[in-house]
């Protein structure tokens, strides 16, 4: 299937926008209906109403495309069904949301037919950025393109996120493996922003256990387009299983990846990144 990636793209930076302001109009409000779905896991009104907003607008904008959402997520093609998808986090650090710190985002992220992701846009609308990436034009925040520097793993910070229901000891291991090459590691309570930090050189490199679709693929296209090197969440074609996820610019890809290579098995790492 070919899509319209400029379009796209124009579209999702406008929309994530529309979207950063609905959520942030309703913590700007105060006394937020939360719902807990599991420990430290909560959906809270804000997240409703703007994965409803981001879905109107994509039906209406594109009626034949998919939706993949984290609140309200339906039944999605398998890589080479032939359709798009829109894969969506109205609100991902929610509960940085909720306790009103500054850390959380709209991702948005699209991925074409053949189970490709192409599109990456991810709106901060505390800090007023918008991070967006198409396949083959590169990567902007707010319009403008950047270059990322490549930094090694002690020339930075780490982005380490801790799922809430996975195992702990993928994690604690790879803290190990990075306090023994003195790394530091920073957590900013949303995977999706600190896949950008990665992306903008702000961050090394991130690690996660265990991430679903609407938190690592926007983030993906960001880093691949910055000059970085990502895990493929995709790689086993599954939009619906969650997975490990691991990037980083390519100053620090190869050192991150020895910490955690046993950890993703079958997957390719960033020696073989030019032949993927």
């Amino acid at each position: 299937m070919v899509v319209d990636g400029a379009e796209r793209r124009a579209f999702a930076e406008e929309l994530a926008v529309e979207a950063g302001e609905l959520a942030l109009s309703y913590q700007e409000q105060g006394d937020l209906d939360v719902r807990a779905k599991g420990v430290l896991d909560w959906v809270t009104e804000a997240d409703l109403a703007t994965e409803r907003l981001i879905r109107r607008r994509i039906g209406d904008a594109f009626p034949q495309d998919r939706v993949l959402g984290e609140e309200e997520s339906e039944s999605v093609p398998q890589a080479g069904s032939g359709h798009a998808t829109w894969v969506v986090d109205p609100i991902d650090g929610t509960t940085c949301f909720v306790s009103r710190l500054p850390s959380w985002c709209v991702s948005i992220a699209c991925v074409d037919g053949g189970g490709r992701p192409f599109l990456g846009v991810i709106r901060d609308p505390g800090g007023a950025e918008t991070f967006s990436a198409l396949t083959g034009h590169g990567v902007t925040i707010n319009g403008h393109d950047i270059s990322v520097p490549n930094r090694g793993i002690t020339d930075g910070l780490v982005g380490v996120g801790h799922p809430r229901n996975a195992p702990d000891e993928p994690t604690l291991r790879f803290l190990q493996r990075l306090f023994a090459v003195d790394g530091l590691f920073y957590n900013c309570g949303s995977a999706s922003l600190a896949l950008a930090y990665v992306a903008a050189g702000r961050l090394v490199g991130f690690f996660e256990s265990d991430l679903r679709a609407w938190d690592a693929l926007a983030g993906e296209v960001l880093i691949r387009e910055s000059g970085g090197w990502s895990t493929r969440f995709m790689r086993d074609g599954s939009m619906t299983t969650s997975k490990p996820v691991l990037a980083a610019n390519r100053g620090s890809a190869t050192a991150l990846w020895d910490m955690a290579r046993e950890m993703f098995p079958g997957c390719a790492g960033p020696e073989q990144h030019s032949a993927e």
